[in-house]
Protein backbone atom coordinates (compact mmCIF):
# COMPACT_ATOMS: atom_id res chain seq x y z
CA UNK A 1 0.00 0.00 0.00
CA UNK A 2 1.45 3.46 -0.89
CA UNK A 3 1.32 5.87 1.61
CA UNK A 4 -0.38 9.60 1.34
CA UNK A 5 0.11 12.30 3.26
CA UNK A 6 -3.53 12.71 3.32
CA UNK A 7 -4.57 9.74 5.72
CA UNK A 8 -1.20 9.99 8.08
CA UNK A 9 -2.53 11.80 11.49
CA UNK A 10 0.41 13.54 13.55
CA UNK A 11 -0.49 13.15 16.87
CA UNK A 12 2.66 14.42 18.45
CA UNK A 13 1.71 17.57 18.47
CA UNK A 14 -1.96 17.70 19.22
CA UNK A 15 -2.69 18.18 23.03
CA UNK A 16 -5.32 15.68 24.71
CA UNK A 17 -8.79 15.06 23.66
CA UNK A 18 -11.19 15.23 21.64
CA UNK A 19 -9.60 15.62 17.51
CA UNK A 20 -11.80 15.26 14.50
CA UNK A 21 -10.91 14.73 10.99
CA UNK A 22 -12.59 14.58 7.15
CA UNK A 23 -12.13 11.73 4.92
CA UNK A 24 -13.40 11.47 1.51
CA UNK A 25 -12.56 7.72 -0.23
CA UNK A 26 -13.11 7.67 -3.81
CA UNK A 27 -10.84 6.37 -6.89
CA UNK A 28 -7.57 8.44 -5.76
CA UNK A 29 -8.18 6.42 -2.42
CA UNK A 30 -8.07 2.92 -3.91
CA UNK A 31 -5.69 3.69 -6.66
CA UNK A 32 -3.17 3.67 -3.68
CA UNK A 33 -4.15 -0.18 -2.49
CA UNK A 34 -2.51 -2.68 -4.30
CA UNK A 35 -5.01 -5.33 -5.75
CA UNK A 36 -7.60 -3.61 -4.30
CA UNK A 37 -10.97 -5.09 -4.50
CA UNK A 38 -12.84 -2.06 -5.52
CA UNK A 39 -11.50 0.58 -7.94
CA UNK A 40 -14.08 3.55 -7.06
CA UNK A 41 -16.68 4.73 -4.94
CA UNK A 42 -17.55 7.63 -2.90
CA UNK A 43 -17.45 7.28 0.94
CA UNK A 44 -17.22 10.31 3.60
CA UNK A 45 -15.29 8.70 6.22
CA UNK A 46 -15.34 10.85 9.73
CA UNK A 47 -12.48 10.14 12.47
CA UNK A 48 -12.55 10.99 16.24
CA UNK A 49 -8.88 11.11 17.92
CA UNK A 50 -9.49 10.85 21.52
CA UNK A 51 -6.09 11.51 22.69
CA UNK A 52 -5.70 10.14 26.20
CA UNK A 53 -1.82 9.88 28.19
CA UNK A 54 -1.33 5.98 27.19
CA UNK A 55 -3.73 5.33 24.53
CA UNK A 56 -5.16 6.53 21.28
CA UNK A 57 -8.65 6.03 20.56
CA UNK A 58 -10.11 5.97 17.00
CA UNK A 59 -13.36 6.33 16.22
CA UNK A 60 -14.23 5.68 12.43
CA UNK A 61 -17.71 6.88 11.05
CA UNK A 62 -18.15 5.75 7.18
CA UNK A 63 -21.33 6.38 4.88
CA UNK A 64 -20.97 6.11 1.13
CA UNK A 65 -20.87 3.59 -1.55
CA UNK A 66 -18.82 1.80 -3.84
CA UNK A 67 -18.61 0.56 -7.29
CA UNK A 68 -19.05 -3.26 -7.52
CA UNK A 69 -20.91 -5.24 -10.02
CA UNK A 70 -24.14 -7.50 -9.27
CA UNK A 71 -23.04 -11.26 -8.63
CA UNK A 72 -26.36 -11.81 -10.43
CA UNK A 73 -26.34 -9.97 -14.12
CA UNK A 74 -22.98 -8.68 -13.62
CA UNK A 75 -24.42 -4.86 -14.22
CA UNK A 76 -22.81 -2.34 -12.78
CA UNK A 77 -24.15 -1.12 -8.68
CA UNK A 78 -23.42 0.92 -5.96
CA UNK A 79 -22.97 -1.11 -2.54
CA UNK A 80 -23.88 0.92 0.42
CA UNK A 81 -21.06 1.48 3.30
CA UNK A 82 -22.30 2.65 6.36
CA UNK A 83 -20.34 1.64 9.31
CA UNK A 84 -18.39 2.94 12.66
CA UNK A 85 -15.65 0.79 14.24
CA UNK A 86 -13.51 2.19 17.27
CA UNK A 87 -9.43 1.75 17.27
CA UNK A 88 -7.32 1.66 20.40
CA UNK A 89 -3.72 2.17 20.09
CA UNK A 90 -1.22 1.99 22.68
CA UNK A 91 2.03 2.46 23.32
CA UNK A 92 5.11 0.08 23.47
CA UNK A 93 8.36 -1.20 22.03
CA UNK A 94 7.23 -2.68 19.08
CA UNK A 95 4.63 -2.24 16.27
CA UNK A 96 1.94 -5.29 17.26
CA UNK A 97 -1.61 -5.48 16.10
CA UNK A 98 -2.89 -7.29 19.45
CA UNK A 99 -6.67 -7.97 17.49
CA UNK A 100 -9.12 -6.16 14.62
CA UNK A 101 -9.01 -3.67 16.86
CA UNK A 102 -6.47 -2.91 19.00
CA UNK A 103 -2.86 -1.93 17.89
CA UNK A 104 0.30 -1.11 19.63
CA UNK A 105 2.86 1.27 18.02
CA UNK A 106 6.33 2.05 19.13
CA UNK A 107 6.93 5.15 21.60
CA UNK A 108 8.91 6.67 19.41
CA UNK A 109 6.20 7.23 16.80
CA UNK A 110 4.30 10.81 16.57
CA UNK A 111 2.05 9.92 13.75
CA UNK A 112 -0.46 7.16 12.50
CA UNK A 113 -1.00 6.17 8.60
CA UNK A 114 -5.04 5.37 8.43
CA UNK A 115 -5.34 4.31 5.27
CA UNK A 116 -4.98 0.49 5.78
CA UNK A 117 -7.58 0.50 8.66
CA UNK A 118 -10.19 2.73 6.47
CA UNK A 119 -9.81 0.21 3.88
CA UNK A 120 -10.21 -2.88 5.90
CA UNK A 121 -13.14 -1.14 7.75
CA UNK A 122 -14.64 -0.38 3.97
CA UNK A 123 -14.35 -4.31 2.89
CA UNK A 124 -15.32 -6.13 5.97
CA UNK A 125 -18.58 -3.99 6.71
CA UNK A 126 -19.83 -4.69 2.71
CA UNK A 127 -22.29 -7.13 2.34
CA UNK A 128 -21.05 -11.07 1.12
CA UNK A 129 -23.02 -10.42 -2.05
CA UNK A 130 -23.78 -7.55 -4.21
CA UNK A 131 -27.36 -7.47 -5.47
CA UNK A 132 -29.20 -5.16 -7.16
CA UNK A 133 -32.32 -3.90 -4.45
CA UNK A 134 -35.82 -4.48 -4.98
CA UNK A 135 -37.78 -1.39 -6.38
CA UNK A 136 -41.45 -0.28 -4.24
CA UNK A 137 -43.23 -2.84 -6.22
CA UNK A 138 -40.48 -5.97 -5.04
CA UNK A 139 -39.46 -6.39 -8.44
CA UNK A 140 -35.32 -6.91 -8.39
CA UNK A 141 -33.24 -4.11 -10.42
CA UNK A 142 -31.39 -6.87 -12.22
CA UNK A 143 -30.99 -6.75 -15.95
CA UNK A 144 -34.40 -8.97 -17.00
CA UNK A 145 -32.52 -10.49 -20.42
CA UNK A 146 -29.55 -11.84 -17.73
CA UNK A 147 -32.11 -13.01 -15.27
CA UNK A 148 -33.86 -14.89 -17.85
CA UNK A 149 -30.92 -16.62 -19.62
CA UNK A 150 -29.91 -17.55 -15.96
CA UNK A 151 -33.31 -18.90 -15.24
CA UNK A 152 -32.52 -20.89 -18.93
CA UNK A 153 -29.73 -22.15 -17.89
CA UNK A 154 -30.21 -23.17 -14.15
CA UNK A 155 -33.54 -25.05 -15.49
CA UNK A 156 -31.56 -27.31 -17.59
CA UNK A 157 -30.51 -30.41 -15.64
CA UNK A 158 -26.65 -30.76 -15.50
CA UNK A 159 -26.67 -34.27 -14.36
CA UNK A 160 -26.47 -36.69 -17.84
CA UNK A 161 -28.92 -34.16 -19.54
CA UNK A 162 -32.42 -35.68 -19.19
CA UNK A 163 -32.65 -35.97 -15.49
CA UNK A 164 -36.63 -35.34 -14.09
CA UNK A 165 -36.97 -33.02 -11.27
CA UNK A 166 -38.01 -35.39 -9.20
CA UNK A 167 -35.29 -38.63 -10.03
CA UNK A 168 -32.23 -38.16 -7.67
CA UNK A 169 -28.66 -39.75 -7.39
CA UNK A 170 -28.88 -43.38 -6.34
CA UNK A 171 -25.07 -42.75 -4.93
CA UNK A 172 -27.22 -39.94 -2.26
CA UNK A 173 -30.18 -42.78 -1.93
CA UNK A 174 -28.48 -44.94 0.93
CA UNK A 175 -27.32 -41.26 2.69
CA UNK A 176 -30.43 -39.83 2.64
CA UNK A 177 -31.46 -43.64 4.47
CA UNK A 178 -28.98 -42.83 6.96
CA UNK A 179 -30.68 -39.46 8.04
CA UNK A 180 -34.01 -40.47 8.41
CA UNK A 181 -33.03 -43.05 10.74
Amino acid sequence: MKKDKEYIIQFKGLSEGIHKFKYSVGSNFFSMIENPMYDDGNILVEVTLDKRINVLILDFCMKGYVSSVCDNCLEPINVTVSNSERIYIKFGDTFEELSENSLIIPHSEYEIEISKIIYDIIVTSLPMRHLHEYDENGNVGCDPEMLKKIKEHTNKNSYNGNKSKNQTDPRWDKLKNIIEK
